[in-house]
């Protein structure tokens, strides 16, 4: 691609993106990443009671 092609197509992405599925790729990313950190958690918490056990 040309770089003026290219200019181009980064113009024109802004306006086929229409704010509802911007607002849905955001909460995906959102739920992704708290979902990840609850399952982060959840490891952190288990390793913390199998330590106290076997203490």
């Amino acid at each position: 691609m040309e770089n003026q092609e290219i200019e181009q197509s980064l113009r024109d992405y802004p306006k086929q993106i229409t704010n509802n599925s911007y607002l849905e790729l955001l909460e995906k990313y959102f739920l992704s990443d708290k979902t990840n950190d609850l399952e982060n958690k959840h490891k952190e918490w288990c390793n913390q009671i199998s330590n106290k056990k076997q203490r």
